[in-house]
């Protein structure tokens, strides 16, 4: 399925952690995949073989956000993975969250985590992210203070070879 707001045949990696592997590993070894024949974007009728989809429910058989978040939660509840009041305690859009939220916070750059977020603008990102990069502050403050008390003669008054790069592309 193109990713949203793409052409067909426009994909985007993303890591995920050796535990996630180790869960999708024991899902194959316990699960088959279930073929789903669909009209692609350009008119063409299209086979895929998925591991989560809807069967027949309400208008095609690919998976929408809607239909797809609604199999989720039933997942999740089905799991035990509920909160308090027995509702479903994630949705496909708070673990998206809780990925970007994480990479953030913990030093991942915002260009890297708004690639793979699947963002045509690093904007976006920043726009809706952004606030989750407190320690830019403390970093930027802690590299002028060094760059400052250090003699003209070192190499804090050119930026990294890296930091160029992406100053160039901008």
């Amino acid at each position: 399925m193109p990713l949203k707001h793409r052409t067909e045949g426009e994909y985007r990696d993303v890591p995920v952690a050796p535990f996630v592997e180790q869960e999708i590993d024991g899902h194959l070894s316990r699960w088959a995949p279930v073929p789903v024949a669909f009209t692609g974007l350009r008119g063409r009728r299209r086979r895929l073989e998925v591991f989560f989809s809807p069967r027949q429910r309400g208008k095609g058989v690919m998976p929408t956000a809607s239909t797809f978040e609604y199999h989720f939660k039933k997942a999740c509840v089905a799991a035990g993975v509920v909160d308090v009041d027995g509702k479903a305690k994630y949705t496909p859009s708070s673990l998206r969250q809780f990925f970007a939220s994480t990479a953030l916070a913990n030093g991942v750059p915002i260009r890297e985590v708004s690639r793979w977020l699947g963002h045509k603008s690093i904007k976006t990102t920043v726009d809706i992210h952004g606030h989750l990069v407190p320690e830019a502050w403390g970093r930027c403050r802690d590299v002028m203070q060094r760059c400052v008390r250090r003699s003209r003669s070192q190499a804090c008054l050119s930026p990294r070879p890296d930091v160029l790069d992406v100053l160039n592309e901008s």
